[in-house]
């Protein structure tokens, strides 16, 4: 009962904003939410969502933005630099409501350009309603592609999600949720999704999905993402001066992120002050079990090629 509350008041401000949006000539498009509960929870399961996901053409990002200021939104996060916020989506918070998660793209994980995609992606939306208001949702095979794209390991909501997409759609929609892929360049995400769980394994197997996946990718979709992935980013950056600098970065972090990540950070400069010195003590302790997982990462990227459909998870 109150998964539903709460699911009523996430698409009754899904439904506010998407009609300021349309308003202004911003066309939004609603990802996850009540796309998902109707489509796989049709069955009386329940499945909780707590904030908003909007894609938006990538050349209206700015003017999304002005909207959500106008209904009282805040940038989260707005003074961060790159690499200490999701590359596909910022997030707009309003005191009393759900969070609003602005996209440009669907994930990180497709390798199209994110105007690529928009032009992809919208030309497949269908019509909704959603808090009583007319809306877009994805159409199938993007529907099924986000699933995949979504999946992360050790996070039992996307797999569950992933297993009933899995368990409900025939091999024709998953074969034109891989044709979509291939057309974002994001098959080697897809397969990496897919092989998660062992029935999207045996799937991955007969559609003949490339098996191939990058340190990255194998990381973006397991349990550890966050701490593993600052060890990638070091070892790929070029010269001992960018390596030093993100590592000084992931110690040193910008004061948005602080306030983010440490809550007490929020309220006063002496807050700051100790999530500065929280984060000190926090990176080196976590840093073993990051470099593991990142280690981990370059193992299962080595042998994907020899172990077709073995699933990928991580703990």
């Amino acid at each position: 009962m109150l998964a539903t509350v709460k699911g009523l008041m996430v698409d009754q401000a899904a439904a506010q904003v998407i009609d300021a949006f349309r308003t202004h000539g911003v066309r939004a498009i609603l990802l996850k939410g009540a796309s998902f509960a109707r489509w796989l929870y049709d069955d009386g399961g329940s499945r909780s969502y707590v904030d908003v996901d909007l894609l938006v053409a990538p050349g209206q990002v700015a003017l999304a933005g002005e909207v959500l200021a106008d209904l009282g939104y805040v940038l989260r996060c707005a003074g961060a630099v790159a690499g200490e916020q999701a590359d596909h989506a910022t997030t707009w918070d309003r005191p009393g409501s759900p969070a609003i998660d602005l996209h440009h793209t669907l994930t990180g994980r497709l390798g199209a350009p994110p105007e690529r995609c928009w032009e992809v992606i919208s030309s497949l939306a269908a019509p909704a309603l959603v808090g009583g208001s007319p809306a877009e949702v994805l159409a199938p095979a993007a529907l099924a592609l986000h699933v995949v794209l979504h999946a992360e390991a050790g996070r039992q909501k996307t797999l569950d999600d992933l297993a009933r997409a899995l368990s409900r759609l025939e091999i024709a929609e998953w074969r034109a949720a891989m044709e979509l892929a291939e057309l974002l360049d994001g098959l080697p995400a897809f397969g990496v999704g897919l092989r998660l769980v062992p029935e999207g394994a045996a799937l991955a197997d007969e559609l003949d999905v490339p098996t191939e996946a990058s340190v990255e990718l194998v990381i973006q979709a397991s349990s550890t993402l966050k701490l593993a992935l600052p060890f990638d980013r070091v070892a790929r950056a070029r010269g001992l001066r960018a390596k030093a600098s993100l590592v000084g970065r992931e110690l040193v972090p910008t004061p948005s992120f602080v306030r983010l990540w440490f809550p007490p950070a929020r309220g006063s400069q002496l807050g700051l002050v100790a999530g500065y010195l929280y984060r000190l003590m926090w990176v080196p302790w976590h840093a073993p079990r990051g470099l593991r997982s990142w280690y981990r990462a370059r193992q299962i990227a080595a042998v994907t090629k020899d172990r077709p459909g073995s699933p990928l998870g991580q703990g």
